[in-house]
């Protein structure tokens, strides 16, 4: 039965979810703002096999290189904008925060609205796009959980301030968001308490 557990990365406060089964060392994330903090929430003998990102804002994927140095076969799945993203500090935003951030990795795939990865035997991860609070976003999903990175945090406004955010997108998203959330558990980028973000 699929595992999730929440890691609190120190950079803007960013969730990070890590996603297991008990007995088998593979697992996933979901987001990488911070590498420190997923290697001392790791259990011994655990592997990331891959980490999904709901979107390429630096907050949520600054960790990436230090991930893929721990887990050299790790793969990054992300939107073909954040694909983009993970190569310009420009796009991540990075360039205007303390530390520049470029992914120096090619292990990337790019899924689509629609797309489904295989975890684990029983648990499926389900992807659905969901531009608004920048277009590299994507929602995922399982039977029980919606992982939504920035694009609907409960009780917090989706930010569309930045470039090539879109407030009309992000209503659609938010929608989207919400039907699924009428059966599973709500699993955003930020906690309403400690939402202090730039973004």
């Amino acid at each position: 039965m699929l595992q999730v557990k929440k890691i609190v990365g120190k950079l803007l406060s960013s969730n990070m979810y890590l996603l297991y089964e008990e007995g088998i060392d593979d697992c996933y994330l979901i987001d990488i703002g911070d590498s420190s903090a997923i290697a001392e929430g790791l259990s011994d003998g655990m592997n990331v096999k891959g980490v999904f990102l709901t979107h390429s804002h630096f907050d949520h994927m600054a960790g990436i290189n230090g991930l893929c140095r721990m887990f050299p076969e790790c793969k990054v799945y992300t939107s073909e904008c954040g694909k983009d993203a993970l190569y310009s500090d420009k796009k991540n935003f990075s360039l205007y925060h303390e530390q520049s951030v470029v992914y120096n990795g090619d292990n990337v795939k790019v899924l689509h609205d629609g797309d489904t990865v295989a975890l684990f035997e029983d648990a499926e991860l389900y992807v659905m796009a969901t531009p608004g609070h920048c277009p590299s976003c994507l929602t995922f999903y399982t039977d029980n959980y919606v992982f939504t990175g920035d694009s609907y945090i409960p009780e917090v406004p989706v930010v569309t301030k930045l470039p090539k955010g879109n407030r009309a997108l992000a209503e659609i998203s938010k929608e989207k968001i919400l039907k699924l959330s009428k059966v599973r558990e709500i699993m955003a980028g930020h906690d309403k308490d400690n939402w202090t973000s730039m973004f």
